[in-house]
Order: structure tokens, then sequence, then C-alpha cells
């Protein structure tokens, strides 16, 4: 499948913890293309407890409160946002480090509590396992033979500079725009190849089929 009008997004994002039931604290993206207004980046009220702020920076009390948007008023931002950089007709493909175990299902369980549904022309490339090719082929392997490709591994790989504060989800952002790049320089993959060969519907990812509100 060859989708020549399409619109590509960065997607990362901290959470209270990596079980899919946790919640978005932070959302950042960024439009590939680039232009005016290309990137989106704000704080998310979860309204519980954080945990690991000593990891990602982000205390309860920096997002527990009444200025900072909840997910549900967050999530119409955010469409309107995809619709404003999309191309007519065209479909939407984000962009993640291990987005199918981590990074889409947190965002259909997010979608689907506050009674929302992913549009249908959304895809996502996940870049983990393109990064394991080239790590596997660079001979970075980690204890038990495995390619190490975590984002971190990339940017020394790649020998990018730390772009913001680490683990914040805009300095992810940017440094996977750039990871991606240079991933399908060195496996020589094309636009087509991409959307065709490693792109997946979020349909595709867990039950998205609870009754949510229309978009």
């Amino acid at each position: 499948m060859y989708a020549p009008a399409m619109s590509d997004c960065a997607l990362q994002y901290i959470g209270t913890g990596i079980s899919e039931r946790c919640r978005i604290i932070e959302i950042a993206l960024r439009d590939l293309v680039g232009g005016e207004n290309s990137t989106l980046q704000t704080l998310v009220n979860p309204g519980c407890y954080v945990k690991n702020g000593s990891v990602h920076g982000i205390s309860t009390h920096m997002v527990c409160r009444p200025d900072v948007p909840r997910m549900e008023d967050l999530i119409p931002i955010l469409l309107q946002y995809v619709r404003s950089r999309q191309k007519p007709g065209g479909y939407v493909v984000w962009i993640a480090h291990n987005a199918r175990s981590f990074d889409v299902p947190f965002l259909i369980n997010e979608f689907s509590r506050c009674r929302y549904s992913i549009p249908s022309n959304w895809l996502f490339i996940d870049t983990l396992p393109l990064a394991r090719k080239v790590m596997k082929s660079a001979g970075h392997l980690g204890a038990k033979g495995l390619p190490k490709a975590s984002l971190k591994d990339m940017r020394e790989h790649y020998k990018f500079p730390l772009l913001g504060t680490e683990h914040r989800a805009m300095a992810d952002v940017n440094l996977l725009a750039l990871v991606f790049q240079s991933i399908t320089f060195d496996l020589k993959l094309t636009v087509p190849d991409l959307v065709g060969g490693h792109s997946t519907w979020f349909s595709e990812v867990g039950n998205n089929t609870k009754e949510k509100k229309k978009i």
C-alpha cells in the first residue's frame, strides 16, 4: 500500500508507569514535514499520583493542578492539530519507538477511556524493529546477544547530541525524528517500503470497539 497523500508525525509521551492502564502525563508530537506550528507539547493531568519522578522529572504537583489539561480535554486539541497538518484525503502515519508494545496501546487506551474513537485513517510505524536491524548489522549487541536499540542506544550510535532534558517527551520526539531519518537512510527504505511493509493500522492493535464519542 502506498499513500502518496500522507502526514508523518513523531509521537512520544511520558506515563505514570508502563502498564496500559497507567496514564499519560506528558505528550509531544512533531510533524516531520516541519514548518510553522509543526509541534505540539503539553503536560497532562492524570488525576492520580505520579511515580518515577526521579526518572522523567515530572512530579504529581506539576501535573495534578487545574491549569494542566486532562486527557479528555486534550484529545480534541490533538485531533485538531492532526487535521491542521493532514493532507486532504490522506493517511496519518504515527512514528514511535516501541509503538506496537507501548505507545499505540497506551494511546488507544486513553482514547477509549475518554470515549473517543481512533480515526480510521491512522497508521503507525514502530521504529524499534528497524533500529534493531541497524544495530545488529553494526554489531551492537547486549548481554543476551540481542541488538541494543533503545533511543539512547541509537543516539549514541549516530553520535547525536542530547536534545533537551533526557526522558522528556519533546526531547525524545526531536531525537526520534533524527533517528528515523538515519535508520531509513541506512536501511535504504523508501516511502512505499515504509508504508507498505512497516506500517500497521491502529485498528489492528487491541480492542477499540467500545461505545465512544463521534469525532
